[in-house]
C-alpha cells in the first residue's frame, strides 16, 4: 500500500557507494579517533590568562597561545571563595607577641600582689597613724596697713596704694601618735596669707620625731612694705577696726616613716589652718581668737 501511495525510486549508484570496500572499512575500522573539541574562548570560570579553572590540572587554551610562543609558568592552584593561607612565620610572630603580653601581665600582677601583701603585713604589725598638726598660739606683734604715698594709715577712709607691714609669731604643734613608727622631717615650710596677699613665710630645719612624741615649733612671719590691692587694703583696714582679722596658714612638711633602721621615701603633707586673730591695737592685744585646721592633698 505504501508503494502505491508513495513510490520509492532507488538509485543504483547510491548502493554502490555504500557497499564499496573503502566505505565499509572506514565505518567498522576508523583510521584515527576524532579530534577533541576545544573551545575557542574560555568558559565562565576561566580568567584572562588563558587558563581554564574547571579542573585542578590547568592547560593553556590554544585560542590564546600564539604559534611558537612558550606558555608562562603555571600559577599555583587556589580555592575559589577561601582566602589564601598565611605563612607560618606570621603565625609564629603573632604567637610570640601574645606570649610576651601574658608574661608581662603575669609579672605585673605578681608585683602588685607582693606590694599589697607587704603593705598589709606592715599595717597589721605597726598600725601606722597620720601625724597631727595644729596652731596652738599666735602673737600679733605688728599688723599695719598704710598708704604707700605718705606711709600713714587712714582708718575709715580708702587707702591709696596700700602697703602691709607684719610681724607675727606662730606656735605650731606636731604630734606623732604612732607607738612603733618614728617620723623623719626633711623640709618644713609655713606660709601666712590674707585674702591671697602674703603676710610672711618661714622655713624650719628638719628633725627626727620619736614615737609617741609631741613637738612644739615656732615660726616667725613678717613682711615689710608688701604691696596690696585697693580692695585688700580696704578690707584689711575694716577688719583691723573690727578687731577681728581672718588669716590663712599653710604648713607643708616632707616626711618619711622610720620603721626600725629602715626609712620610707619622703612625701609631702599639706595642712591648712583658718585662724582668727585680733590686731595689736585691740583692747585685748594681738592674739589668737580661733583656729580650724584640715588636711590638703595638694
Amino acid at each position: 500500500m505504501a508503494d502505491r501511495v508513495h513510490p520509492v525510486t532507488i538509485n543504483s549508484d547510491h548502493y554502490e557507494d555504500i557497499l564499496s570496500p573503502s566505505s565499509l572499512a572506514d565505518r567498522f575500522h576508523p583510521t584515527a579517533p576524532p579530534a577533541p573539541f576545544e573551545p575557542l574562548s574560555p568558559s565562565g570560570r576561566s580568567d584572562a590568562t588563558g587558563y581554564s579553572q574547571a579542573t585542578s590540572n590547568f592547560q593553556p587554551l590554544k585560542a590564546y597561545t600564539a604559534p611558537g610562543y612558550l606558555s608562562p609558568p603555571r600559577p599555583p592552584p587556589t580555592v575559589v571563595g577561601r582566602p589564601p593561607l598565611r605563612s607560618p612565620a606570621h603565625k609564629r610572630g603573632r604567637n610570640a607577641c601574645f606570649c610576651c603580653l601574658i608574661v608581662f601581665l603575669s609579672i605585673f600582677l605578681l608585683l602588685v600582689l607582693a606590694v599589697g601583701t607587704a603593705a598589709l603585713v606592715l599595717w597589721l604589725v605597726y598600725h601606722p597613724k597620720i601625724p597631727h598638726y595644729s596652731v596652738e598660739d599666735a602673737q600679733i606683734i605688728k599688723l599695719k596697713v598704710a598708704s604707700g604715698n605718705d606711709d600713714s594709715s587712714n582708718v575709715g577712709q580708702p587707702i591709696q596704694n596700700p602697703i602691709l607691714n607684719t610681724d607675727i609669731l606662730l606656735t605650731i604643734q606636731a604630734q606623732n601618735p604612732n607607738h612603733k613608727i618614728g617620723i623623719s622631717y626633711s623640709q618644713i615650710s609655713i606660709d601666712g596669707t590674707y585674702q591671697g596677699a602674703s603676710v610672711g613665710q618661714c622655713n624650719i630645719p628638719g628633725f627626727y620625731q620619736a614615737v609617741d612624741n609631741t613637738t612644739t615649733l615656732s615660726a616667725r612671719l613678717n613682711v615689710t612694705n608688701s604691696q596690696l590691692t585697693g580692695s585688700q587694703g580696704t578690707a584689711l583696714q575694716t577688719d583691723i577696726s573690727n578687731n577681728d582679722i581672718g588669716l590663712l596658714g599653710r604648713v607643708d612638711v616632707k616626711v618619711g616613716l622610720k620603721i626600725g633602721s629602715w626609712t620610707t621615701p619622703h612625701v609631702w603633707i599639706h595642712v591648712e589652718c583658718n585662724i582668727q586673730v585680733s590686731p595689736p591695737t585691740s583692747p585685748q592685744g594681738g592674739k589668737l581668737l580661733s583656729k580650724s585646721c584640715h588636711w590638703k592633698w595638694k
